[in-house]
C-alpha cells in the first residue's frame, strides 16, 4: 500500500485581540460573532442621563430575558442575543414603565436604542409600538444581512443557502452554476468578494468554523445546514475588525434558529418530473431521446421547549430544534464517444478492418527478423485474424468486463459505446440538531451536532465491477458555546468547534478483495497485495474506454477556540480575546493502482502497425 500521508498544521491565533471602544461608543459586536447586541442609554425628558434603571431585554419567541441596570452614565449593555425579535423594558420608580417591542436583532449586529423616561407612576406604560428602525453606529464593517425572509422565499440552487451570497455588493460568483449543490462543497462558495480570489473567504455557522481545506490551498463549505433551519446570513466584505483573519476576502457567518415556547415545524418536497421537459432542436433532428433523470428534495425541521413529562419542564429555559433535508438524484451522465473492441476483434479477427488500407494490417510480432539496412519486418496475419493460441488467457478474461458495442460507430470501428441512458445517482442527508440552555440569570449555553452524507456512483460505464466509482462527502461539526456574565459590566464567551470532512472515491465496492486470479495472473502476485486494497486492474488502452481510475480518501479536521471579554468601563466599552484554529489534512491514495496498471499505447503496440491510424486491436490480445 501507498500512503500519502501530509498533515498541515497552522496555528492560527488573533493573538490578544483588542479593541478599545471610542468614548460614548455603546458596544462592539465580538470577533466572528453570529449573535447581536442591545445596549443604550436611558435618559429622563430633560436630556439628563438616568442611572439605576433596570432594563429587562426578552426574547419574544423563546421567553428568554437578559437583565441590566444602567450606570452612571445611564448605559446598558445586552449581548450575545439569538437573532430574533426582542421586546425590551425600562423600570424606574417615579418614572412610567417604558416598552419597546418588535426589535430585530440580526447576526453580527450592535443596535443603539436610546431610551427617554417620562415622569410618573411606575403602573403607567409608555408603549412604543412603532418607530424609526434602529442603527448599527458601532461597526465599520461591510456587508449585507441575508434575512429570513429572503432565505425562504427567494429562488435558490437546490435550496442552498449560499447561493445568495451573491446578494451582498462585491460579491460574484465565478465558479460552474451546475454544481451549485449542497452537496458540491468545493463549487457553492466560489464567490470572488471585492475581487479576491474565489473560494478564499471565510465561512462560519454561528460563529464556529465551517471550512476546510481543498485543491491549492481552497476553502470549501464544510456543512451545508438544511434550508429551513437558517434564520439568517450575513456576509462581511469588507472586514476592519481585527478579529477577523484566515480570509483573503470577506466572512459569511450563519445563523441557525433556536427553538422557542412553542412546538413547531417546517416540511416541504420537491420534484422536477422529467415528463415536463422539452427536448432540444438538435437532440429532436438526430432521433435522439429526452435523457430520463430523477430529482426529488425533501426536508423540513421540528423543535420547541425540552418537555419530558413528569421528570422536566424546560418552557422558558431549555429549548431543542432538529433540522433535516434529503436530495435524491440521477442526472444523465454524457461520457462521449468511447470505443469498445466488437465480438470479432475480441477473438482475433480483425479482417473487416483491411477494406479501409493496407495501413490497418496487423504483423505477427514473433517472426520479426533483421534484414538488411539495420531494418526489422515481420509476416501479416493471414486475413488479419490472430490465431487462438496466440491471443493471451488473461487479456481474453479481462475482454469478458468489456462490454458489446451499444451502436456501429466509425468505419473503424470506433466511437460505438455512446450511452445517453448513463446516470450519475446522488444520494445525500443532512441533518442538524441544536439545543439551548438557560442555566441562570448569568450564564447560557448551546451545543450543536450537524453531520451529512453525500454518496454517487458514477463512471460505470460497463455495469460490472471493472468500472464504476464510488465518490463521498462526509461532514461532522460539533460546536458548544458558554456566555457567562461575572458581574453587571463584565461578559465572558468562550467556544468550541470541531470540523471533520472526508472526500473519499474508490472502486465500485463489488471489486473491494478482488481475486486477481480470476483473471488468470498468478496466485504469487495476487498475495501480495493486500486484500483491503485489491481491485479490478486498471486496464487503459489508447483509443479504447478503459476500466477503473485511481481513488483517494482525503479527510480534514478543524478544531477551533474562542474566548472573548467584554467590559464595560465608564465611558469605554472593551473587548480582548483571541481564538486558536487547527487544521489537519491527511491524503492517502489507493485502490487499483496498487492492484496494477496496465497501459496499451499506439505508439507501442507490437504488432507492426503505424502508430496514427484507428483502433485497430485492443493490443493486450497479444501472449
Amino acid at each position: 500500500m501507498q500512503g500519502m500521508p501530509r498533515a498541515r498544521v497552522p496555528y492560527l491565533i488573533a493573538a490578544m485581540l483588542l479593541a478599545t471602544a471610542l468614548p460614548g461608543l455603546p458596544g462592539s459586536a465580538s470577533a466572528q460573532e453570529a449573535r447581536g447586541t442591545i445596549s443604550g442609554t436611558v435618559r429622563d425628558a430633560t436630556g439628563g442621563v438616568v442611572p439605576g434603571v433596570s432594563v429587562t431585554v426578552t426574547n419574544e419567541a423563546m421567553g428568554t430575558s437578559i437583565a441590566a441596570v444602567t450606570d452612571e452614565r445611564g448605559f446598558f449593555p445586552a449581548p450575545y442575543l439569538i437573532p430574533g425579535t426582542y421586546q425590551v423594558v425600562a423600570e424606574l420608580s417615579g418614572f412610567k414603565r417604558y416598552v419597546r417591542e418588535g426589535i430585530d436583532v440580526r447576526v453580527n449586529e450592535v443596535l443603539d436604542l436610546q431610551i427617554v423616561l417620562e415622569a410618573g407612576a411606575l403602573e403607567e406604560n409608555v408603549t412604543v409600538i412603532a418607530s424609526a428602525p434602529l442603527l448599527e453606529t458601532t461597526n465599520a464593517s461591510l456587508g449585507q444581512v441575508v434575512d429570513s425572509r429572503r432565505v425562504a422565499e427567494l429562488p435558490r440552487a437546490y435550496g442552498n443557502p449560499f447561493a445568495l451570497i451573491g446578494l451582498a455588493g462585491g460579491a460574484s460568483f465565478v465558479r460552474n452554476a451546475r454544481f451549485e449543490q449542497p452537496f458540491a462543497p468545493t463549487h457553492i462558495v466560489g464567490y470572488s468578494i471585492n475581487g479576491t480570489r474565489a473560494n478564499r473567504s471565510d465561512v462560519t455557522i454561528d460563529g464556529v468554523p465551517s471550512t476546510s481545506t481543498a485543491n491549492a490551498g481552497q476553502v470549501i463549505a464544510s456543512y451545508v445546514p438544511p434550508p429551513d433551519l437558517v434564520q439568517e446570513f450575513k456576509v462581511q466584505t469588507a472586514t476592519f475588525d481585527a478579529a477577523f483573519g484566515n480570509t483573503e476576502g470577506g466572512v459569511t457567518n450563519l445563523s441557525l434558529k433556536s427553538g422557542t415556547n412553542a412546538l413547531h415545524g417546517t416540511a416541504y418536497f420537491s420534484t422536477l418530473p422529467a415528463d415536463l421537459f422539452a427536448n432540444d432542436f438538435f437532440a429532436n433532428a438526430n432521433d435522439i431521446p429526452l435523457p430520463d433523470f430523477t430529482d426529488r428534495r425533501w426536508g423540513g425541521t421540528a423543535g420547541g421547549p425540552v418537555m419530558l413529562p413528569g421528570l422536566y419542564n424546560g418552557r422558558g429555559r431549555t429549548f431543542f430544534i432538529y433540522g433535516y433535508e434529503g436530495i435524491n438524484q440521477a442526472l444523465p451522465r454524457n461520457n462521449g464517444t468511447p470505443t469498445v473492441p466488437t465480438e470479432k476483434m475480441r477473438n482475433g479477427d480483425f479482417s473487416e478492418l483491411l477494406a479501409l488500407g493496407p495501413e490497418y494490417q496487423i504483423y505477427n510480432p514473433f517472426t520479426r527478423r533483421a534484414v538488411e539496412g539495420g531494418r526489422f519486418e515481420q509476416d501479416p496475419f493471414p486475413d488479419n485474424i490472430i490465431p487462438p493460441a496466440l491471443i493471451d488467457p488473461v487479456a481474453k478474461e479481462i475482454l469478458e468486463f468489456f462490454p458489446l458495442p451499444k451502436t456501429a460507430g466509425n468505419p473503424d470501428g470506433t466511437g460505438n459505446f455512446q450511452q445517453p441512458e448513463l446516470k450519475e445517482p446522488v444520494d445525500y442527508a443532512s441533518h442538524t440538531v441544536r439545543i439551548d440552555h438557560v442555566m441562570s440569570d448569568k450564564q447560557r449555553v448551546y451545543g450543536r451536532v450537524s453531520w451529512y452524507d453525500r454518496n454517487s456512483n458514477y463512471n460505470n460505464y460497463f455495469g460490472n465491477l471493472a468500472t464504476g466509482q464510488e465518490f463521498g462527502f462526509f461532514s461532522r461539526q460539533v460546536a458548544l458555546d458558554h456566555v457567562y456574565a461575572l458581574n453587571g459590566t463584565t461578559v465572558l464567551n468562550v467556544r468550541y468547534g470541531y470540523d471533520r470532512f472526508i472526500r473519499l472515491t474508490d472502486s465500485d465496492s463489488a471489486s473491494h478483495g478482488f481475486d486477481l486470479t480470476t483473471l488468470g495472473f498468478p496466485a504469487s502476485y495476487n498475495s501480495t497485495i493486500p486484500e483491503d486494497i485489491r481491485r479490478f486492474p486498471r486496464i487503459n488502452i489508447t483509443g479504447y474506454q478503459g476500466t477503473n481510475v485511481p481513488g483517494f480518501r482525503r479527510p480534514t479536521e478543524t478544531q477551533s477556540f474562542l474566548a472573548t471579554l467584554n467590559k464595560s468601563a465608564g465611558a469605554h466599552s472593551l473587548r480582548t480575546g483571541m481564538e486558536f484554529r487547527q487544521y489537519r489534512e491527511t491524503n492517502r491514495f489507493f485502490a487499483n493502482d496498487q492492484t496494477g496498471q496496465f497501459d496499451f499505447a499506439a505508439a507501442w503496440r507490437p504488432l507492426g502497425c503505424p502508430s496514427t491510424p484507428g483502433n485497430v486491436s485492443p493490443p493486450l490480445t497479444m501472449n
